[in-house]
C-alpha cells in the first residue's frame, strides 16, 4: 500500500525521461496524478455544482455587509500607504478626522457598486471560452501538490487500506500454520521450494482478494439460506458510499475554497486573468471618482499636477490589489459565506449519495486499476524474498 503513494518523487538510480519508471521506484499515485486525479474526479463531475451554480447563489449585498469591517481596513491602510509615499505633507496635514470620513466614503461606494462587481466576476468566471470549470482547477491543484493527492486518496480509503493490510495478515497467518505442517515433513530441498513459492502465492492471492472485496460487487447481493436472507454483499468501499460522499464534499470545500490556491490557478489563465484585473481596477477607479466627487476630481488634479495625480491613483489602484492579497482572515470569512450560501457542501455531498454504485466506485479504483498487475506481482515478490528470508534463517 505505501509503494502506491510513496515515495513522491522517483527514487533509484536512473529513470526514463522523467516518466519514474526505471531502475527505482516512484509511488504510483505521484507518478500517475494528472491521470488518477482527472480520472477520480471526472466520474464525481456530474454530480457536483460549478462555478455558474455557487456563484449565482450567493447575496452580493450580504457578502460585502459581511466584509465590510475588513474592506475599511484595506482602504484605510491603502489610502496612508499611498499618501504618505506621494503626498507626505497634506498627509501630515490631514485631522484623522477628516482621514476617517473620507475611508468611510470610499467604502460606501465600494457597496453600491459591490453587486455590479460580483456580476462582471460572474459572467468572466463562467465565460464558456475564458472561464474556469471545476475539472481544470481541482485537477490543476492536485497535479502541482502530490502530497495533497496522496492524502485525498489516503483519507476517502482510510478503512479500505487498513482492511487490505489486515487481510493479508490475516491470510498470512492462516497459510503459514499450513506452510508451518508441510514445513515438518519435507527434506531440505522440499523445503526450499515451498516456503518460496508459497510466499509468492499467497503475496499475489492476498492483494488481488482484499482488492476484489473492496470493489465488488458493486450493487449489494443477498445471501440467502434456506429461503432466509441472512446479509448482503457488497463491496466495501461501496458499503461506505453515504459516509465517504460527505467526506469527499468537505475535503473539496476545504481543499479548494482558499484563496490564494483560487488566485494561483486563475494566473494559469492569462485571457480570464487579464479581465478579471481589469474589472476589479475599472471597479477602483469609479470608487476613487465618486468618492472625490466632481468637483474633487477637477480640483485634485489641478492641486497636486495632473501627471502626478495619475501616478497616485495608478498606485493606489495597485496597493488596493496588494491589500487585498494580504487580507487572509476577510479570504476566509468570504470563502466560508460562500460555502454556507451556495449549499455546496451539502448539495454536493447529497447528490454524491445518490450515484450509482458502479460510477461511485471510481473515486479511489483509479488507485488500484492503475498498474493494478504491478502492484499484486509485488505482493507476490515480497512474499518470494520472505520465504528466501525464511529458509535461511530456519537452516541456520
Amino acid at each position: 500500500i505505501q509503494m502506491m503513494f510513496r515515495p513522491l518523487k522517483f527514487f533509484g538510480i536512473w529513470q526514463y525521461r522523467g516518466t519514474g519508471v526505471g531502475v527505482g521506484w516512484q509511488g504510483v499515485v505521484p507518478r500517475k496524478a494528472y491521470k488518477m486525479a482527472r480520472t477520480a474526479y471526472a466520474c464525481a463531475r456530474p454530480y457536483l455544482l460549478g462555478p455558474r451554480d455557487w456563484l449565482t447563489r450567493v447575496d452580493a449585498n450580504q457578502l460585502v455587509a459581511k466584509i465590510r469591517p475588513h474592506i475599511f481596513d484595506i482602504v484605510r491602510s491603502s489610502m496612508d500607504i499611498v499618501c504618505t509615499r506621494h503626498l507626505p505633507d497634506m498627509s501630515k496635514k490631514l485631522p484623522p478626522a477628516v482621514r476617517e470620513e473620507i475611508v468611510e466614503a470610499a467604502v460606501e461606494k465600494v457597496e453600491e457598486g459591490f453587486a455590479d462587481l460580483w456580476g462582471n466576476f460572474t459572467e468572466l468566471l463562467c465565460n464558456e471560452a475564458i472561464g474556469i470549470d471545476n475539472d481544470g482547477m481541482i485537477v490543476t491543484v492536485f497535479t502541482q501538490n502530490v502530497a495533497l493527492l496522496n492524502s485525498f486518496f489516503l483519507k476517502l480509503g482510510d478503512r479500505e487500506f487498513r482492511f487490505i493490510e489486515r487481510c493479508g495478515a490475516a491470510l498470512g497467518f492462516f497459510c503459514g500454520l499450513i506452510q508451518l505442517c508441510a514445513y515438518n515433513r519435507l527434506d531440505d530441498r522440499g523445503r526450499q521450494i515451498l516456503l518460496p513459492l508459497t510466499g509468492f502465492v499467497l503475496g499475489i492471492f492476498t492483494n488481488w482478494l482484499a482488492i476484489l472485496v473492496c470493489f465488488k460487487p458493486a450493487k449489494p447481493r443477498p445471501v440467502r439460506l434456506c429461503g432466509w436472507h441472512i446479509y448482503d454483499i457488497q463491496g466495501l468501499f461501496l458499503k461506505r458510499q453515504a459516509d465517504v460522499a460527505v467526506l469527499y464534499s468537505r475535503m473539496l470545500c476545504d481543499h479548494f475554497f482558499d484563496f490564494h490556491k483560487v488566485v494561483a490557478f486563475l494566473k494559469t489563465k492569462p485571457d480570464l486573468w487579464r479581465e478579471l484585473k481589469g474589472a476589479y481596477q475599472s471597479h477602483n477607479s469609479h470608487v476613487i471618482n465618486k468618492t472625490l466627487g466632481r468637483a474633487g476630481s477637477c480640483f485634485v488634479p489641478i492641486v497636486v499636477g495632473r501627471r502626478q495625480f495619475r501616478v497616485v491613483e495608478e498606485d493606489l489602484r495597485a496597493t488596493l490589489v496588494e491589500q487585498l492579497s494580504r487580507a487572509d482572515e476577510m479570504h476566509t470569512i468570504a470563502g466560508k459565506f460562500i460555502q454556507g450560501a451556495s449549499d455546496i457542501y451539502r448539495t454536493n455531498a447529497l447528490k454524491m449519495q445518490k450515484m450509482p454504485p458502479e460510477e461511485f466506485e471510481n473515486l479511489l479504483h483509479p488507485v488500484f486499476k492503475e498498474d493494478e498487475w504491478i502492484l499484486i506481482l509485488l505482493g507476490g515478490m515480497l512474499g518470494a524474498i520472505v520465504g528466501f528470508a525464511q529458509v535461511y534463517f530456519l537452516k541456520e
